[in-house]
């Protein structure tokens, strides 16, 4: 009896050995002969001279040459109600505002907000973004992005 247990019981753990193993076995691949989804057709491309700033580079103040363009990517999950709500000095020309969605089909996943600038005339120039729904009224406690320009 006690050698049929020990039977059994080896047998359920290769059995469960096998579906965890088989289990990795079952996704898609992706290679590199990969047909672009819509997704990655109408993402937009940044040249890679073009500074990017990202939180990281919150509260922080960065020195641009009046006519260079430069960008802001800030992550965000329109899903959820959350967008950035951004403001801007007028010294700063806005080329492009978008959001790149996720590459990933699953619901609820969120992307990046992308602003394009032009640094269109020299002195200090300020850009603010907070991340709200925009029909809840602010708190004080929302995730904020500031940045300080000094276009020469």
């Amino acid at each position: 009896m006690t050698q049929m247990k020990r039977i059994y019981g080896t047998m359920a753990a290769l059995f469960l050995v096998g579906c965890l193993l088989g289990a990795g076995c079952t996704g898609q691949e992706t290679g590199v002969n990969e047909t672009p989804t819509a997704t990655t057709a109408t993402a937009t491309t940044i040249p890679v001279e073009e500074p990017v700033f990202t939180m990281d580079d919150n509260g922080t103040t960065v020195t641009v040459a009046r006519g260079s363009e430069f960008a802001i990517r800030l992550d965000e999950n329109p899903t959820t109600g959350y967008e950035w709500n951004a403001t801007y000095s007028d010294n700063l020309s806005l080329v492009n505002d978008t959001f790149v969605p996720p590459e990933t089909q699953l619901v609820g996943a969120g992307g990046v907000r992308v602003w394009q600038f032009e640094a269109a005339e020299t002195g200090t120039a300020e850009f603010m973004a907070v991340y709200k729904r925009p029909w809840e009224e602010a708190t004080g406690n929302e995730t904020t992005f500031e940045m300080t320009l000094i276009i020469e």
